[in-house]
């Protein structure tokens, strides 16, 4: 049995209702998760990996700095670190003081959107697959050898919530897959091309406003994948203040809520959600509000 050390919270994605697969397959792995690290005090206690370590009398750790680590690993001194959505960057001396290194789960395919918010961007893109990746934590962002890659497709019904699900889920199969390769440090690796290494924006509170008039329909649909939950699609409907959940494009509006785009093409309205009022359809809504 070998001893691993676990370092963030799986929140992947802002937004999202998450889960805990990747820490729930460490725990199945039959090797000793000596510690949780997590990277701020502050939001501890909304975080499911604590709960669960906790329930499992696994030691938690909080840190503010990346070099807090070191003291912590040389207490534990783990064979192995694994860490996922940690959100600060690992000093040299902590990953070289592991024997086997750490691994980090990404949910994209690297060197495609290294960064912050790689299952929101290609949502924001309107790409057609993306994927999860395990690898190597070196000094550089997303930039290790990778372990292992697998790709999903992205369809239209495929929403920032599912796509978390299945990145995440995906992305504990593939720890499974190499845990004990790299305990035994004899996993194969490939080098990323950076040649090729795109990058993420991080999502702000600025972004939420639908400009109609300035983007084309298909881009603000696509801002209402990628932003649900934070930093959300705002508009004024019949005065109004409202939050969509789910629109379409089409040639032609199908309701008056519906909205001429800069491309001559319509955002077509299908759920939103009214300031001080639950989520409905747009036809709900006009019921409700229309004069």
């Amino acid at each position: 049995m070998s001893k691993i050390i676990y370092f963030g919270n799986e929140q992947l994605a802002q937004g999202v209702k998450y889960k805990t697969p990747i820490f729930d397959a460490l725990l199945a792995s039959g090797h000793e998760i000596c510690a949780l690290v997590l990277p701020d005090a502050r939001v501890r206690k909304p975080f499911a990996v604590a709960k669960l370590a906790e329930k499992h009398h696994i030691p938690i750790h909080l840190v503010h700095r990346g070099k807090d680590l070191l003291p912590i690993i040389e207490q534990y001194k783990p064979d192995l670190g694994v860490l996922s959505a940690f959100g600060k960057l690992v000093p040299d001396e902590a990953i070289n003081a592991i024997p086997c290194g750490i691994i980090n789960i990404h949910p994209s395919l690297l060197p495609k959107y290294r960064g912050t918010t790689p299952i929101e961007s290609p949502l924001l893109n309107g790409d057609s697959e993306t994927g999860v990746s395990v690898m190597r934590l070196v000094k550089e962002m997303d930039a290790g050898p990778i372990l292992a890659q697998a790709t999903v497709k992205i369809t239209p019904e495929t929403t920032k919530q599912s796509l978390y699900d299945e990145l995440s889920t995906l992305g504990a199969k593939l720890i499974s897959d190499v845990l004990d390769g790299v305990l035994a440090k004899n996993a194969p690796e490939t080098l990323q091309d950076d040649s090729e290494a795109t990058f993420t924006a991080k999502l702000d509170k600025s972004m939420s406003e639908l400009k109609f008039a300035e983007k084309g329909a298909q881009q603000l649909v696509n801002e209402v994948r990628a932003f649900a939950g934070f930093p959300k699609s705002k508009t004024i409907l019949l005065d109004i203040p409202c939050t969509i959940t789910a629109a379409h494009v089409a040639d032609n509006p199908a309701t008056e809520i519906d909205q001429k785009c800069a491309d001559g093409k319509y955002f077509i309205i299908d759920r939103l959600l009214p300031e001080n009022s639950k989520e409905m359809d747009a036809k709900s809504f006009l019921n409700g509000h229309k004069r």
